[in-house]
């Protein structure tokens, strides 16, 4: 009734301004040529209609695998959640599989979706060097493979059709930059720094470190990276060395400032120092600390001044682009190799701007 009713309105406008070009008398004595009018209408009503639905119709029943590491994790367990809901929308069945940062689990994973022939797979590489088999095997086998959240080296580019996700030498420097300019700000022309990492044996821990360093040394010659601990992103552990090193340099001077690679790491530095009652800041006597990636953390801790500066890159930003690209995959459209999220450094200053979008 309701598409009867918006053809009969169209079909009248149209008659309408036919009126207008004084073809009334034409319309209204020649039944033929009114029906033909009508059949005409009806033809361009549908023909918009198809047009309108024709992008949603290239992508409806395709399924797609999305295998990524542990969705507990905040980041990533947001990037699923908002693909799942951005990809049910345009009609794509997603089947989301993850592993606890298990490069053999994930193989299989990636194996098992070849194997029930999906349309695309999205993964987030747990290991650079174990993945590359199996995503040649998906590329014997005609399924597209697009990457996401970690960019693969140089010498995988032909195994996978596209990346989405953060620049982390980007990411890395723009938090280099961060500490550069609070360590400035607190009047520390010299300093002495640390940095809690990620992963630093493959994938974007080694690639955000990289990025820091290079910023630090062109940016500031008289700070100093005294140790870079690889904690693996536990938050656990990121505390316990945090600890550590505090303890170990404070009878040399102290240590002027932290890297946390991300917010969560950050917050267990916070911790770490508030133990042992060395008081973080943007003071001259503040161990000053800068996170990685903004979470909800990180942004409690820049609220009571505790943390200096973060570095903005959100899941949800990075999850949508990934169904744009899949959209135009399943429609034949080309698609680009990489698609960057874009990040900007989160001081005090505008804080309020990004805190919502953040606080995950």
């Amino acid at each position: 009734m309701r598409i009867f009713l918006v053809i009969n309105r169209n079909f009248y406008l149209f008659i309408a301004a036919l009126k207008k070009l004084n073809l009334r008398k034409l319309i209204g004595r020649n039944f033929m040529f009114k029906n033909s009018l009508k059949r005409f209408a009806l033809g361009a009503l549908f023909a918009g209609l198809l047009s309108s639905t024709f992008a949603y119709a290239e992508t409806d029943g395709k399924k797609v695998a999305l295998i990524v590491g542990p969705s507990q994790d905040a980041f990533i367990g947001t990037w699923v959640k908002t693909f799942i809901e951005n990809a049910s929308a345009k009609g794509i069945e997603v089947e989301s599989f993850s592993s606890p940062f298990d490069p053999a689990l994930q193989t299989r994973q990636i194996d098992d979706a070849v194997a029930q022939k999906f349309d695309a797979i999205l993964v987030q590489p747990i290991s650079q060097n174990a993945i590359l088999p199996v995503l040649f095997r998906a590329k014997e086998s005609s399924i597209p493979v697009i990457t996401i959240m970690v960019k693969l080296d140089e010498k995988a580019k032909d195994l996978y059709v596209s990346y989405v996700g953060e620049d982390a030498y980007t990411l890395g420097s723009l938090a280099g930059e961060a500490m550069v300019n609070a360590l400035k700000n607190a009047g520390k022309e010299t300093a002495r720094i640390a940095a809690i990492t990620g992963s630093l044996s493959e994938g974007i821990a080694p690639v955000r470190m990289a990025g820091f360093k290079d910023t630090i040394a062109k940016l500031a010659p008289g700070v100093e990276i005294v140790a870079v601990e690889d904690v693996k992103w536990n938050p656990v552990a990121g505390e316990q060395v945090a600890g550590q090193l505090l303890v170990r340099f404070s009878s040399d001077g102290g240590l002027d400032g932290i890297y946390g690679m991300n917010d969560r790491l950050a917050n267990s530095v916070i911790q770490a120092a508030t133990t042992i009652g060395v008081s973080t800041g943007t003071g001259k006597d503040d161990l000053i600390v800068i996170g990685g990636n903004c979470q909800g953390p990180g942004m409690r801790n820049m609220q009571t001044n505790a943390m200096a500066a973060t570095v903005e890159m959100l899941p949800a930003v990075s999850a949508k682009v990934a169904v744009g690209v899949l959209d135009k995959l399943f429609s034949d459209q080309a698609v680009e190799k990489t698609y960057f999220e874009t990040h900007t450094i989160i001081t005090s200053a505008n804080l309020a701007s990004h805190i919502e979008a953040c606080s995950y």
